[in-house]
């Protein structure tokens, strides 16, 4: 394989198919995991590097190869050349960077997608899962840290029957994906409406850094979910290649599940419009009261500073000038002045 880059526009005058790295994390080692999954039971082999040859596995049976993380690219060369990968589909594989998508190429079924998750900086981030399914073995690709598939692991003992066949693996891995959108997106929502009480209770306006980083979550979130509108409707209309029978109320269920994230995400963008427009509304209110304290002031001390003005020219025929009390009644009577205008901002609630 070709050395690992960083962008697909280093990739820029190759032939297609070259199978080119792309966004690789090579510090953290591969696992591959292999499933052997059949009605008479589950088997399962970690391992670091894959044999030569893999696995053998009764027929009726489903091979399930689980590579975590892309640093192993020996191994996965070797799933290739096993399974026939058409060159396409091994740079679409590699390409960390690859849109989602559903796509099929000589008998294999392609599907790219994003799992989402909250990164240490509490911002929400995606990582790339694929998901490669040719005759009876399944491969699925996700990163070296973290497990997408978690959930359904769980569940692996208890499949019988047609839900042991590479087709429903498929459909319960992309439900066990899509299950975990849900808590995301739930997280999300809770904190806008978080956010969103915050600027209510007070006048107080948000930093730029904390509605910025709600604007990137949402984006993040459905950059992943509507590429998922296509491909879960792709999969209802090929299912007769890639499914068992009577999948179909399980792929409509799937398809809800999606359309609903979507629309989450469309009112998580309203909720995040109305935050922005709240912290703005916020941010007006408290630039006004502080103009509106100024204009206060300055009113008080302009008849203040007008009598200081006068009294000030220091004029030789100024009667008060030469009054032992003209100092202080002059002071007495700004004092009143100011008082005056005080108490009656105070009646009027301006202040």
């Amino acid at each position: 394989m070709e050395n690992t880059v960083t962008k697909i526009s280093e990739t820029a005058g190759l032939a297609p198919g070259t199978p080119v790295p792309v966004g690789i994390d090579e510090s953290a080692p591969s696992k591959f995991v292999i499933f052997i999954i059949s009605n008479e039971g589950i088997t399962s082999e970690r391992v670091g590097t894959l044999p030569d040859v893999l696995p053998e596995h009764p027929l009726g049976s489903t091979m399930w190869i689980d590579v975590q993380g892309y640093a192993g690219l020996s191994s996965i060369r070797k799933i290739f050349d096993f399974l026939k990968i058409h060159p396409l589909f091994q740079e679409d594989i590699l390409n960390t960077r690859q849109r989602a998508k559903y796509e099929i190429l000589d008998g294999a079924l392609l599907v790219t997608t994003k799992r989402l998750f909250y990164a240490a900086n509490g911002r929400i981030h995606q990582e790339q899962v694929v998901f490669l399914l040719k005759d009876d073995c399944l491969v699925t690709f996700q990163p070296a840290t973290g497990d997408s598939f978690e959930g359904f692991r769980k569940r692996l003992p208890s499949l019988k029957g047609n839900k042991t066949l590479p087709g429903y693996i498929v459909y319960a891995l992309l439900d066990n994906l899509v299950d975990n959108y849900f808590v995301i997106i739930e997280k999300l929502q809770a904190s806008l409406e978080k956010t969103e009480k915050r600027l209510l209770a007070n006048d107080t306006a948000l930093e730029r850094g904390v509605l910025s980083g709600l604007k990137h979550d949402i984006t993040a979130a459905r950059h992943v979910i509507w590429p998922m509108k296509s491909i879960v409707t792709k999969l209802s209309d090929d299912k007769a290649n890639f499914f068992p029978e009577g999948i179909d109320p399980y792929l409509e269920d799937l398809k809800d599940h999606v359309y609903q994230l979507d629309e989450a995400c469309e009112i998580a963008s309203d909720n995040a419009n109305g935050i922005i427009q709240l912290n703005m509304d916020n941010l007006n209110v408290r630039t006004n009261e502080i103009m509106k304290t100024l204009a206060l002031i300055s009113t008080v001390f302009l008849p203040l500073t007008f009598i200081a003005g006068v009294y000030g020219m220091n004029f030789k025929f100024m009667p008060e000038l030469d009054s032992p009390w003209g100092y202080p009644l002059v002071l007495a009577i700004m004092a009143l002045i100011a008082l005056f205008l005080y108490r009656t901002f105070r009646t009027r609630h301006w202040m």
